[in-house]
């Protein structure tokens, strides 16, 4: 093919050939060299997002899902802006994009020109690092420096910690190929035939090694690990790792499990720390010797407030690579292993002891709380009003036993870590959330993402009115899911606010805080075809569920589930919880 920009076909094959499979692409002309690359490419799996933030999104859930970086296309301007809040949610997630943005050429910004913004380096320290491609494409050292770019970008995204990275491609007119003639047939044949690339295109690959530590460094982990009787595990977020899990559940350590950790399954965890740690006085008993961390984020407030009154002695995070935070105001080591690696070497090293009344009554101290929360959800909502924290109890209780729980955030994720999953009927259920940045913007899109990269899972979103309706254009594409339920919790409004206890007493709480509104998912439903279920008491949401389809080879379309709810009572409920849990007593 020749035309001016035919390296840039080039991009595509490279990206193949590092073993990216999917790209989103949101329509535009500037974009267009960069499309028509992509969509031409017989090995390439593209698909037409228009709305730009809800593409980022569904790119980010699809790389999640699968381990993979996602090629993200847009045109220039404002378009490359709606890209933003999933960048920074998929770069504190850890999670791989390569983000193509077309650019007018560098001597018409700042000119007034048409969709012309400043767009070298629009995401900041968001993204590991920001690329601008030559704009003069003739000389064949611009070509190998394309393709050493993209080569360079791929393989800083893959690299731990996985990340996005930005490449800038300023184009001149024209963006198109010649057309011989305008002949129908002819242009379809154009599409139809996809073109099948020079393999000779060159790549550059990069080598991953194993990190390791000295054996001098080990012998002196282990030696703080074998004399120390009160150590606590505190998992992060992250996805579920079943060599990791193995390693913890061979050794007799208590581990505090967040609901996002995906840590249910381990036989020590602690699932309810949020709840029992919340409000209490006291708790010296409880203070760690040795705190050991690894993963991402943490959920629990609470945890995270006591853990920096009750400082343990020796805080060691573990994570192969990259920045380190010190969340709990304690870090004395970073230790720059796989944390399975490192507890399997633990496991193999450490010396067995007779477990000592001092390590047994901290260890009974953190599991007999647990337990009490564990009697109280069990029993709690029975003497209480129907509620959407018992409509998430209800549909938690009752998850199918393969499936993947994504959870909104605002109180969805919360309630969701107050009652956390059983550790048998849940060992294969996987937790994803939008906690890098905890916004509520991208939820549905994250999901469906996921979804459409496995269409044999099924995938169930717990979510509020306001996340929901705030990407209803998440649905607004032609590949939606059949394995996609949706319960969605409508109070009218930003229920979370009222149960903010200094925010709820402001006189412009409902005004300018909870922000009311009478929307309802039914003509959202109807406008994109998908299944629908009304319900406004426990009745309705239980013959709701009952009668939704959760066979996979079953299901045809998307499904959701509204469970109307009313703010104050769910503000009550809550506020009963949190009195039932800081008066239970520990034996």
């Amino acid at each position: 093919m020749s035309y001016a920009l035919q390296p840039i076909w080039n991009i595509a094959h490279i990206c193949y050939k590092h073993g990216i499979e999917n790209v989103i692409i949101s329509p535009g002309s500037r974009s267009a060299p960069l499309t028509l690359a992509f969509a031409r490419h017989e090995n390439l799996n593209c698909k037409v997002v228009a709305d730009e933030r809800s593409a980022a999104f569904v790119a980010l859930g699809i790389a999640q899902q699968t381990n993979k970086p996602v090629v993200l296309i847009c045109t220039s301007g404002s378009a490359a802006y709606n890209y933003a809040p999933a960048i920074a949610e998929a770069y504190f997630q850890q999670i791989p994009l390569i983000v193509l943005t077309a650019d007018r050429p560098p001597e018409w910004i700042d000119q007034l020109d048409g969709q012309t913004i400043r767009q070298n380096n629009i995401y900041g320290k968001h993204v590991k690092e920001s690329y601008t491609l030559p704009i003069d494409l003739s000389h064949k050292d611009a070509v190998w420096h394309v393709g050493r770019i993209v080569s360079e970008a791929i393989n800083l995204s893959k690299t731990y910690p996985s990340a996005p990275v930005h490449i800038n491609a300023p184009f001149r007119e024209p963006f198109y190929p010649p057309v011989e003639n305008n002949d129908e047939e002819d242009i379809n044949n154009l599409y139809q035939n996809k073109i099948k690339y020079d393999n000779e295109v060159k790549i550059i690959e990069q080598i991953h090694s194993r990190p390791k530590i000295r054996t001098q460094h080990w012998l002196e982990l282990l030696e703080v690990w074998n004399n120390t009787e009160e150590k606590l595990i505190v998992g992060g977020q992250m996805r579920y790792n079943e060599r990791l899990v193995s390693s913890l559940n061979d050794l007799e350590v208590t581990v505090v499990a967040d609901v996002i950790s995906n840590l249910h399954t381990v036989k020590n965890s602690l699932q309810h720390q949020d709840v029992f740690l919340m409000n209490r006085e006291n708790l010296e008993e409880l203070r760690p010797d040795l705190l050991i961390t690894f993963g991402k984020s943490v959920i629990s407030k609470n945890l995270k407030k006591f853990l920096r009154e009750y400082r343990a002695i020796e805080h060691w995070h573990i994570q192969p690579a990259g920045q380190v935070a010190d969340t709990f105001q304690s870090l004395t080591k970073v230790i720059p292993l796989n944390p399975s690696y490192f507890f399997r070497k633990v496991l193999e090293k450490q010396t067995r002891f007779a477990e000592s009344y001092r390590q047994s009554f901290f260890v009974d101290n953190w599991r007999a709380m647990d337990a009490e929360i564990r009697k109280l959800n069990a029993t709690f909502f029975a003497e209480q009003p129907f509620s959407e924290f018992e409509a998430v109890k209800m549909v938690m209780k009752n998850l199918p036993k393969s499936t993947n729980l994504h959870l909104a955030n605002s109180m969805s994720v919360r309630y969701a870590n107050y009652l956390n999953l059983d550790k048998e009927a849940h060992g294969e259920v996987e937790v994803f959330a939008n906690r890098g940045t905890s916004g509520i913007d991208g939820s549905t899109s994250t999901a469906i993402g996921h979804a459409i990269a496995h269409e044999e899972k099924l995938n169930i979103l717990l979510t509020g009115d306001v996340a929901f309706f705030y990407d209803r254009n998440a649905f607004w594409n032609d590949y939606l899911p059949s394995n996609l339920i949706v319960i969605l919790l409508n109070n009218h409004g930003g229920g979370i606010f009222k149960m903010l206890p200094e925010c709820a007493k402001q006189p412009e709480i409902d005004d300018f805080f909870v922000v009311k509104q009478p929307l309802k998912a039914k003509k959202l439903s109807e406008e994109f075809e998908l299944e629908y279920a009304f319900c406004e008491d426990k009745n309705s949401f239980e013959k709701a569920l009952e009668n939704t389809e959760l066979e996979i080879n079953k299901r045809n379309r998307i499904t959701i589930i509204e469970v109307k709810t009313n703010i104050e009572i769910n503000t009550k409920v809550l506020q009963d919880y949190k009195k039932a849990a800081k008066v239970l007593e520990v034996d």
